[in-house]
Formats: C-alpha cells, sequence, structure tokens
C-alpha cells in the first residue's frame, strides 16, 4: 500500500497559518487594521506575492476585508463562528467546535450495482465498479450526521483496500488519499432538506433505532482533486440542532 504524506501545505496556506497567529496577537478591541503587505511579507518571511494570495483566500472566506485607500482590516465578527460552509472542515471538528465530543460509526464499505446517474457525476469508464461507504457521526453520543460517498473502485484498488477504510473513521478524503494520493481540493454542492424517516438504510443503524423523525440538512456534493477531475461523490445528512453553519457573504446589489 503506497504511504503518501498527508500534511502538505502550500507557501499561501503557511503565509495564512501565520497570518492568523499574527491576528491572535492583535487587540482587536483597539485596531483591527492588518500591516501592510510587504510588512506582513517581512513578518513572516515569504514573498509578498505569497502574502497577497494568503489574503486573497481570507478574504474570499469574509475573514478579512479591503477599503480602497484605507487598507486591510480582520473581520471581528467572523471570530466568532465556530462553523463555516466554507472552507468545509471534517465533520469531528465541526463537532468539536459546536461544543460537543464528536464520535463515529463505521457503516459498510462495499461494491455495489452501478448507479449510471453516479457514475456520469465522477466520469467513471464503464468497466469500473462502484463503490459506497457509510458513516454517523455522534456529538455526546446523539446523532449528528449520516455520510454515504460513492467512488470508483479503480481509484482505491481491490476489496483488500477496503480494510484499510478503518483507519480514517473521521475521513473519507484521507482514506482515499492514502490508497490513491489524490487530495481533495473542492467541491460543488446543492443544499437541500429531508426528513431522515426518507433516508433509505438510515433505520438499520442500531444506534439509530429510536431517533425520532427529523428534519435534516442534505448536501449533494461532487468532490474534486487538484487536476479538478471528480473523485467522490457524498451524500451528507446533517441534524442542524447540533451543527450551525455561519456563512459571512458578500452583497452584490445594483443601487
Amino acid at each position: 500500500m503506497s504511504n503518501y504524506r498527508l500534511n502538505a501545505f502550500s507557501l499561501s496556506d503557511r503565509a495564512r497559518f501565520e497570518i492568523q497567529k499574527y491576528i491572535g496577537t492583535m487587540d482587536l478591541q483597539k485596531d483591527n487594521k492588518l500591516p501592510r503587505e510587504e510588512r506582513l511579507a517581512e513578518i513572516i518571511g515569504v514573498s509578498r506575492i505569497t502574502i497577497r494570495q494568503a489574503l486573497n483566500d481570507m478574504a474570499a472566506e469574509g475573514l478579512i476585508f479591503r477599503r480602497q485607500g484605507r487598507g486591510t482590516f480582520v473581520n471581528v465578527d467572523s471570530l466568532n463562528m465556530k462553523v463555516r460552509f466554507n472552507p468545509c472542515m471534517e465533520f469531528s471538528q465541526m463537532i468539536k467546535n459546536s461544543g460537543y465530543e464528536p464520535s463515529v460509526k463505521l457503516g459498510d464499505i462495499k461494491k455495489i450495482p452501478r448507479d449510471e446517474a453516479i457514475c456520469s457525476l465522477l466520469h467513471m469508464k464503464e468497466e469500473e465498479e462502484l463503490v459506497v461507504s457509510e458513516k454517523i457521526f455522534l456529538a455526546d453520543g446523539q446523532f449528528c450526521t449520516f455520510c454515504r460517498d460513492y467512488f470508483s473502485a479503480a481509484q482505491v484498488g481491490d476489496e483488500a483496500s477496503f480494510q484499510e477504510f478503518s483507519r480514517y473513521e473521521d475521513s473519507v478524503f484521507k482514506y482515499i488519499y492514502h490508497v490513491s494520493g489524490k487530495k481533495c481540493e473542492w467541491d460543488k454542492v446543492e443544499i437541500d432538506t429531508i426528513m431522515s424517516s426518507a433516508i433509505e438504510g438510515l433505520s438499520g443503524y442500531a444506534e439509530l433505532r429510536e431517533t425520532p423523525d427529523m428534519p435534516l440538512l442534505y448536501l449533494k456534493g461532487v468532490n474534486y482533486d487538484t487536476n479538478d477531475s471528480p473523485i467522490l461523490y457524498a451524500n451528507e445528512y446533517i441534524n442542524t440542532s447540533i451543527i450551525k453553519y455561519n456563512i459571512i457573504r458578500a452583497k452584490n446589489i445594483t443601487y
């Protein structure tokens, strides 16, 4: 089995980490203005271009905002957001950020008959087999999230590789990275709602048989690797009484 390094960060990722550390040292009640790009580059020890890329990423997420002629400022309100839609973090971390202790119940990982709609989303060849994996995330023992993920068997090798799945119980992405070297970089998500009783197979888990019927946030997403190729189709059913998403949105209004 190939052994791929899981902690590979770009220069802009590292610069962003250092900028966030710097923000942690600021007295934001007195002043939330960041130093100029040139000064941040000197402090962190990277190029100005790298700093600009990191700041662009942070601005896109609403963590900072820019005022022409005035500078770059920390969005103080964003620091109190526990769970964001973007960037997407793993469910165990979302549960921790929401004040609960996470645990994971591993379900099946198996080959299933091809669903041509899903295979089309994943750009699978005709001879490729479809795999589904399932997990339940609990928060202080309560049902939080059910994940049903689909991917090509060609990515992970033969069924012997399924044994590796349990080593990555909190992240199907780390499992795929471990066995294939493919790293998920972005996704395209459709947002919907669904009643828990309408989810096929959910009642088959003993942990959930006593869970009352409830409305869940339903995210359907195609996940893409660093080459912009689809590697996984995710169905995520989320109990929003536990995980409460927040997002800061820029306004595009014609006045």
